[in-house]
This record gives structure tokens, sequence and C-alpha cells, in this order.
């Protein structure tokens, strides 16, 4: 792996709010996976996982592929289902989690990259968070602001998350096999660690290992063994070459299980407007990006 330039934030104030908040997240995930092997209960670990499931189609299907890129209609029920599960990913809101996303598309391997792999590997997967102070520009998300439900997210995310990420499975735990404490510890902060890593490895593994299947000039790759972990995000290379697509796996075998969902959506009429582009199309943006990368 080729030595990385410092990113221009990486001298900035450590955010210690950030800091202590990863740390204690992973304390109480260790301590809930010690929970999980000492008090095991099946229906703890199947909610631990719906919740990964659902949380993870959440950031894919709606944070990622309807709110940063804009690649089909939802629904208002949708929407709902999507923001209300996308805050237990405990990711900030969702305006600010699609400005970081847009900046990463628009200025992809550079400076203003928040999160660019070129400045290294942990970098990308996790460093950023500790350093970088975001200052949302009201030009890059003005679509999203037009959208009442996101704005109310915005204000009330905090609240959200907490309410989506633990008081949601200890009361299901809680009040249906009486395990609060797995509620909180296994499907709450267990299961949090496993939804942060998972997110992060698309912008560090993703763009670091894997193959490039249109040899464009970027650093995202098709990593496979990613797709089940990110419902589907896997294939990022075709993914950064056209963000409007719905889809990021096109092939029968890709396990774009985001791309399902959406589908699934759609003839329930709860998505509309999907958008997608041939390969052609991909293909041709490639060799421009080949061609930018050599100037």
């Amino acid at each position: 792996m080729k030595s990385a330039r410092r990113h221009p934030n990486a001298d900035a104030p450590i955010l210690w709010h950030a800091v202590s908040w990863i740390i204690a997240v992973h304390l109480c995930g260790a301590f809930g996976a010690w929970y999980l092997w000492t008090y095991f209960h099946p229906a703890t670990l199947a909610l631990a996982l719906c919740m990964f499931i659902v949380v993870h189609l959440s950031i894919s299907a709606g944070l990622h592929r309807l709110y940063s890129h804009r690649a089909y209609r939802a629904t208002k029920p949708l929407e709902l289902f999507l923001v209300l599960f996308s805050a237990a990913a405990f990711q900030a809101s969702i305006i600010v989690w699609v400005y970081q996303h847009r900046m990463h598309h628009e200025h992809s391997d550079t400076d203003r990259d928040p999160y660019s792999v070129e400045h290294g590997f942990w970098w990308a997967h996790m460093g950023w968070i500790w350093r970088t102070k975001v200052e949302v520009d009201p030009a890059l998300v003005k679509d999203l602001r037009r959208n009442k439900l996101l704005v109310w997210q915005d204000g009330f995310h905090l609240q959200l998350a907490i309410l989506m990420s633990f008081v949601l499975p200890v009361c299901v735990a809680g009040v249906l096999w009486s395990d609060p404490y797995g509620g909180g510890f296994v499907a709450g902060f267990l299961r949090l660690v496993f939804q942060y890593h998972c997110t992060w490895l698309i912008n560090s593994v993703a763009h670091t290992y894997g193959f490039r299947h249109y040899e464009s000039g970027g650093t995202a790759r098709f990593t496979p063994w990613l797709a089940i972990s990110t419902m589907g995000e896997n294939s990022h290379e075709r993914h950064h070459l056209v963000p409007e697509d719905y889809r990021a796996g096109v092939k029968w075998y890709h396990l774009d299980i985001a791309k399902w969902f959406i589908q699934m959506c759609s003839v329930l009429g709860l998505a509309s407007g999907l958008r997608s582009m041939p390969e052609r199309a991909v293909e041709a943006r490639a060799q421009r990006s080949v061609s930018r990368s050599q100037l």
C-alpha cells in the first residue's frame, strides 16, 4: 500500500465528543458480546440481526440511493420508515450525512473529499470522524431542505437516534421475552458496533481492495466479500461512475440487497421513478474518468 498524504483536516482539533462516543459504543458493544455469550437468548440475537438488516437497508436504500443520489422517488410511508430506522445508525442527521457523501462524490480522492482513502486507509475508515467538523453548505442540500420530514429529522436527530437505537430494542426484548439488557447491549450497542464498521468498510476497503471491472481512474473497486454486510454496496466502482443508478450490482448474481428492496417497494407502490444507466454509458464515463486522471 502506497504511503498516504495527510488530509487537511488531520491537523484540525480532535473532536473529543466524537472520540468519547466511539469509545463508549465499543466498550458497551464488548459488554454486549459478553452478555450474549453468558446469557444467550435466541430471540435477542434474532432481534439484533433484524435491527442490523433493517437499519442497513435504511442506510443503503435511504440515506445513500434515495437522498444522496435521488436514484428513485419514495412515498411518504416509505420515507418515514427510512427516516426512522436510518436514525438508529447513529451517523448524524440525513441532511448532514448526505452533504458529506455528496462531497465525497464531487471531490472523490482529493483533499476536499472528507473520507478520501488517498489520505490513508484508517483515515477513510474512521479517523476522519474524529477530526472533521461539518459545516453544511446549503447549496448542496437545498433539495433536502424542501422536505419537511427531513428538516424535522434534522432537528430531532439525537432524540430519534436514542429512541430507535436503544429504547426500541429494550422495549421489544423486555416486554416480549424479558431480556431488556440484551435488547440494549446486544441489539443496541453490539449491533451498532457492527453497523458502524460495515458502513466504514465502504470508505476504506471498497476503495482499496478488490477488482476494477471498468478500469476507471478512481480508487473505488468491486469488492464482492462486502456484498451481504453492506446490503449490496460492494459494486463500488460502478456506483462511483453512475451514482444516480438505483442499482449498484446489475448482474443476476450480484448480491445487491438494497436494489431488491427498492424493486420490492416499487412493486408495492411505495417507490417509483427508478433510474438506471445502460452499461455503454457506464463504460463511457469510465473512459472519461481515465482521461481526466491522466491530465
